[in-house]
């Protein structure tokens, strides 16, 4: 059986649940997620549950799920990757550091006088999820940048 307008599925077996991540494309054109998750219980009856995730909200909903991932992995390992740290801070040295008032304050600064995601990870020497990170931490609305 096709699914209907499915642009890319990614399937996820775990003991007793399977996860269907269909990527789909609306009449109208716009992209939307829908994660299906099929649960057997133990009498052997079938559960199902659906989320639909729209395409503006896919941005938020993944930052989200990424914080989530790290807490998860921070709580499970006692800590960040000592070998994903050391190559992370090869590129960005100030990564995973805490801010100082003083950087939080410059950040505000300089991002409300419009410079961009971009240059203020080469001034911060921080990953991009580490400045909009802290930018939504100080209150401040994001503006789409793409970094490199």
């Amino acid at each position: 059986m096709e699914k209907k307008n499915v642009l890319h599925t990614e399937k996820v077996i775990s003991k007793n649940k399977t996860y269907f991540l269909d990527l789909k494309e609306a009449e109208n054109g716009n992209n939307f997620l829908v994660i299906n998750q099929t649960k057997t219980g133990e009498d052997g009856a079938t559960e199902r549950v659906k989320l639909i995730l729209f395409e503006e909200d896919l941005e938020r909903f993944s930052q989200a799920m990424m914080k989530i991932i790290f807490h998860f992995q921070k709580k499970n390992e006692g800590g960040i990757n000592k070998e994903y740290l050391a190559e992370v801070r090869k590129k960005y040295p100030n990564a995973f550091q805490r801010w100082s008032k003083e950087d939080e304050a410059l950040l505000r600064e300089l991002y409300q006088q419009g410079h961009q995601v971009p240059e203020l990870m080469t001034h911060f020497q921080r990953n991009q999820r580490g400045i909009e990170s802290r930018l939504e931490k100080l209150g401040l609305e994001l503006f789409s940048s793409s970094a490199a």
